[in-house]
């Protein structure tokens, strides 16, 4: 299409492709990265470019003022928007550098100085007319009004030399569109320089923020399930957040299919989704305000209004319906079967990160109260956040590898010796403080494990043990200190050298340290077990076999490895009362071990009954609030007899 002697018809084909993505990037929720605002604000200043630099040409041919000054306005903005464009693309591609973002000093210098030129160059063209003439009574334009081309080229270069400067920073694929497209750039660019009738310079910035759309913010459905990813589940979030006062009144349902986690079938779980997910988004018929998305392979996150309890329950219902639906008409051996959690409570604030790690919460609750639906409660939320919190300690605790860390509290529990009457050792119990709350180990231990930090907690609390030990060593009467050690730690082949070195850095024998493991261990992890006891106790630490009647270890494996005390779980003690056959049983197992020359002790006896049960067994050892609750480390030695020496 011709006007004023120019082809415009690459312009139309740009402005058409730039309001296409414009509407895509407004309607589909991309992914709001650090970056989608250049994005966004350079697909706007693309479709006005577009449209005035249409109107530069299409007003070329002015007859009267009017005409005249909207002529020189939009040759004016073509200018300014595409100095916009200019900038952003710049601004874009170095801010893909993570430490670019952090320090903008170099951008902000090198976008003053680049808009500074711009406006002296370009505006001196402007405001003297040089980009307009008159021939044979018609204006045309000069050589001159595509002076904003040659500051094109200067942002390809700066492009280029900041890719470069930032290469180990920016993604390779990113990388790789670059010297793709720069060469195309540059040839363009000369092209529109050397046949300026042919009007293509569009294709310079529509073309490059329309992948930049794609590789990075474009939020695609999924052929299969026909939903949006958790990316624009995120993105969908954060935009009901800032309408709905920072995301009051939105409703939340996760769906997981477990046994989908372990399927390794490609075509069962194309099926298996295909299937799942249309009943599904059902939902987004009867209620167009809901959202479904595909968070992962076998788990689906929906958004939906909680305006009220009766929306909430038909939402509910509607899904639950579906759901049950689909596993009744499941023609294969196993339905996938279904796990869902709803969270219908008002969660000011609440990010992706927050949403993922509460919904894990509730499966796991679900899983535990053996339910298929679960409904989150307020005190659910806090639980989940308080939990939150001590993963955070736990992780800093980790980070800052302070073996004398005051955040780890050192508590000891002394164990009685039947045939001396008195104490001559200690169990090392450990304390997570949490703001200055005292947090037990049966919910802080699962946390450390889960985000793996369990072996610095080891760490700690040794060296603390360590020290204690070292200071009353030469004033007490007593043999050791006992240690819990998480079984995960012992498939670290080198475990004996890291905890032998700490031992030895405190200034004591390594006799004066026993370390205590449970018994469920599995056959796979006995080769690593075994060689860490067998080091450890050729250096003298000598071992515990804790909770021994809770786990799934035979006689033959504990026997075979190189265990000094079999430790018997209260649990065992409690119902022996009650059972004679298994008192029989505990009598017998107790014969047993100490005929092979194995110590013999049992926990948690808290009255006189359980006492006299547990000396007429013949344990040699007993532990428990019936002769001692648990202390703070440093009354540890009100336990033990001061050495006579000391004493004269």
């Amino acid at each position: 299409m011709l006007i004023n002697g120019f082809n415009i018809a690459a312009e139309r084909v740009d402005l058409l492709i730039a309001l296409v993505m414009l509407y895509l990037t407004v309607a589909t929720k991309p992914r709001r990265t650090a970056v989608l605002s250049v994005v966004f604000y350079g697909q706007i200043l693309s479709v006005a470019n577009i449209i005035l630099h249409m109107a530069s040409i299409f007003l070329l041919s002015f007859d009267t003022a009017l005409e005249g000054f909207l002529f020189r306005m939009s040759v004016l903005f073509y200018y300014v928007t595409y100095l916009g464009i200019l900038v952003l693309l710049f601004s874009y591609i170095h801010l893909l550098s993570l430490k670019q973002r952090e320090n903008l000093d170099t951008l902000n210098v090198v976008v003053i100085v680049f808009i500074a030129i711009y406006m002296v160059v370009v505006g001196g063209v402007f405001i003297s007319d040089s980009y307009v003439t008159v021939i044979d009574g018609a204006y045309k334009f000069t050589e001159w009004f595509n002076v904003n081309v040659w500051f094109a080229l200067l942002d390809v270069v700066l492009i280029v030399l900041s890719t470069f400067q930032n290469r180990n920073e920016i993604p390779r694929v990113l990388m790789n569109l670059i010297f793709i497209y720069v060469p195309f750039e540059v040839l363009t660019l000369i092209i529109q320089m050397i046949q300026p009738q042919y009007v293509i310079l569009s294709v310079t910035y529509v073309v490059p923020f329309m992948l930049c759309y794609i590789v990075f913010h474009s939020n695609l459905y999924d052929e299969v399930t026909g939903c949006q990813n958790k990316q624009a589940f995120e993105a969908h979030l954060l935009s009901l957040q800032k309408k709905n006062k920072n995301g009051k009144h939105i409703g939340f349902i996760y769906i997981k299919f477990p046994r989908l986690e372990v399927v390794d079938n490609y075509e069962l779980m194309y099926i298996a989704n295909r299937r799942i997910s249309a009943q599904i988004r059902n939902l987004e018929q009867h209620n167009p305000d809901a959202r479904v998305y595909s968070i992962n392979e076998f788990t689906y996150g929906i958004i939906f209004p909680n305006n009220s309890e009766y929306v909430t329950r038909e939402t509910i219902e509607l899904v639950k319906n579906d759901l049950e639906e689909a596993m009744s008409n499941w023609e294969y051996s196993n339905s996938p079967e279904y796990r869902m959690v709803v969270i219908k409570n008002d969660l000011e604030n609440c990010d992706l990160q927050t949403l993922d790690a509460y919904s894990n919460f509730l499966f796991d609750k679900a899983a535990k109260k053996k339910v298929r639906v679960y409904e989150a409660t307020l005190s659910d939320y806090n639980i989940c956040m308080e939990q939150k919190e001590i993963e955070r300690v736990i992780v800093d605790i980790r980070n800052k590898d302070d073996l004398m860390d005051s955040r780890v509290v050192v508590y000891v529990q002394p164990i009685f010796d039947v045939t001396n009457n008195n104490y001559q050792n200690a169990e090392a119990l450990m304390r997570l403080d949490v703001h200055g709350r005292l947090i037990s180990p049966d919910i802080f231990i699962p946390l450390a494990e889960k985000v793996g930090c369990i072996h610095t907690l080891t760490r700690i609390i040794l060296n603390k043990v360590c020290a204690k030990i070292y200071e009353i060593q030469d004033y007490y009467n007593f043999e050791a200190v006992s240690v819990n050690v998480s079984l995960s730690e012992f498939m670290d082949y080198c475990l004996h050298d890291e905890l032998i070195e700490i031992i030895k850095n405190n200034g004591i024998t390594c006799d004066r340290i026993r370390l205590e493991m449970t018994e469920s261990m599995t056959s796979d992890e006995i080769e690593a077990i075994s060689h860490n006891m067998e080091e450890f106790n050729a250096a003298g630490v000598h071992f515990y076999l804790d909770d021994f009647g809770t786990g799934y270890s035979n006689l033959e494996r504990i026997v075979s490895l190189p265990f000094r005390t079999i430790k018997f779980d209260k649990s065992l003690l409690y119902k022996s009362m009650d059972d004679p056959i298994l008192l029989r049983l505990i009598q017998n197992m107790v014969d047993v071990f100490k005929s092979h020359g194995l110590v013999v002790l049992v926990e948690g006896v808290e009255n006189n009954k359980q006492a006299e049960l547990s000396i007429g067994l013949g344990f040699e050892y007993i532990q428990g609030y019936k002769y001692a609750a648990p202390v703070p480390i440093n009354k540890l030695e009100e336990f033990f007899e001061p050495k006579l020496e000391r004493l004269a």
